[in-house]
């Protein structure tokens, strides 16, 4: 008897369906000028993919730390790009070299809530999409003919063989006693060795991949069927609007508490 391991809950929904729940978020997170309405986004998108996805220790791990970094980072940055004129009126946070007042550094941190609460939206509508998927998704429901799907994810394909192809040449020239001089004219000898070989490489796999593509009949007929179809479901229905329902009360309380701050100028003709 052979066991079958069910796929996580993020990789069941139909991949645009996925994306339908998690772009208006996105776009409405943009308008957020508040720390508290995008974290709590973030954190509801967090609570999402740690439920919904299979993932590593290791990969969580690295994942928060980079977030941290991430956050640290735009907040400090757009918290010494904030106009003085517009936080004159906070307290001073740190006078020296450099003056850091409250509302700076708040509005640096609205900016990097509403950065990670965008990658975690992103992060919950790509996390277990597989690429047969997402074609069959673009094919069926969105209508785009399959020359044009397929070799638009064929070519996204071409970065990560690109990245084992530049791995390999460095690995062969180190073999062959190339040295590697430090410093920035070091860089462009460097990149000058491996264009070449790079460029020849994508050459011989993009020749390849069209002949393959060519003894399999790719484009000889006006449709193609797909092993594994995708279809929109009742479950996908339920994605998409718990998406929205998370969001809209998430909205709702923050308005509700007077914490939210939209960059939006409802003006009223006099």
């Amino acid at each position: 008897m052979t066991s079958t391991t069910r796929p996580a809950a993020l990789a069941t929904p139909n991949p645009l369906m996925k994306l339908v729940g998690a772009l208006p978020p996105i776009v409405l997170v943009m308008f957020t000028r508040d720390i508290t309405t995008p974290a709590l986004i973030a954190a509801a998108a967090a609570i999402a993919i740690l439920t919904g996805a299979r993932l590593h220790i290791r990969t969580i791990l690295v994942g928060s730390g980079l977030l941290l970094v991430l956050t640290a980072w735009t907040t400090f940055s757009f918290a010494l790009l904030a106009r003085p004129e517009s936080v004159a009126h906070t307290p001073v946070l740190v006078s020296g070299w450099i003056t850091l007042r409250v509302g700076a550094v708040e509005a640096g941190a609205a900016t990097a809530a509403r950065l990670v609460a965008m990658v975690m939206l992103v992060l919950l509508a790509s996390l277990g999409t597989t690429t047969a998927a997402l074609i069959s998704a673009l094919v069926r429901q969105a209508r785009v003919p399959y020359r044009f799907a397929y070799g638009a994810v064929t070519a996204a394909r071409f970065v990560p063989r690109y990245r084992q192809d530049l791995l390999t040449i460095r690995t062969a020239q180190q073999a062959r006693g190339v040295i590697e001089r430090p410093g920035p004219l070091g860089y462009l000898r460097r990149t000058a060795r491996l264009l070449v070989p790079l460029l020849a490489g994508g050459a011989r796999h993009a020749e390849r991949l069209s002949l393959a593509m060519d003894a399999r009949g790719f484009g000889a007929h006006a449709r193609r069927s797909d092993r594994d179809p995708a279809f929109i479901r009742p479950r996908d229905i339920i994605f998409v609007v718990v998406c929205w329902g998370v969001v809209a009360i998430i909205f709702a309380s923050t308005a509700a508490r007077d914490w939210l701050d939209l960059a939006i100028d409802v003006g009223v003709p006099s």
